[in-house]
């Protein structure tokens, strides 16, 4: 297999209203397509929980829009939102040392002030913005933010070395 771009990352959420909050309006996502999904194909039952369970899901992207099947295409950073429509989900948020998916990231332009503005509105971060790593191609400076679950969004920016 030789990926070209990666396709999307989808976080469970347990509630959806909240978390399109945080990701459309405070982190600045567009929504492509907004839907529900009542029953779950055949093929697919493998990768629920719970068997033909009603969900709300949104797909949102970062960047210009794409004509592609819900907005998605391989120039086009993705995230689908899917929030169990009847009982929440089981399971917590992880960390970075343990097994699984422990955080997404999104390059920024003006970390601190980004920073100052997500505090303003009540985003909880787990880290302030701070010097990731420096190379001769320059340096990475990182603030991880906790989405409404707890789901780690690290914020990165690069700066000239």
């Amino acid at each position: 297999m030789t990926p070209r771009s990666m396709s999307h990352v989808a976080l469970c959420v347990r509630d959806f209203d909240r978390s399109m909050h945080f990701y459309r309006d405070l982190l600045g996502l567009e929504v492509s397509q907004e839907g529900t999904n009542t029953e779950a194909g055949e093929y697919q039952q493998g990768i629920y929980q719970v068997i033909n369970r009603k969900l709300r899901f949104a797909i949102l992207r970062a960047g210009k829009e794409n004509a592609g099947p819900f907005g998605m295409g391989e120039d086009v950073p993705v995230i689908a939102l899917i929030a169990p429509a009847e009982s929440p989900p089981t399971g917590t948020s992880i960390k970075v040392d343990q097994i699984g998916i422990s955080h997404i990231g999104f390059w920024v332009k003006g970390l601190d002030a980004v920073y100052e503005d997500l505090k303003s509105k009540g985003v909880t971060f787990a880290a302030p913005p701070h010097i990731l790593g420096k190379t001769k191609a320059g340096v990475i400076r990182s603030a991880f933010a906790e989405d409404p679950d707890g789901i780690l969004i690290q914020i990165d920016e690069i700066t000239p070395a």
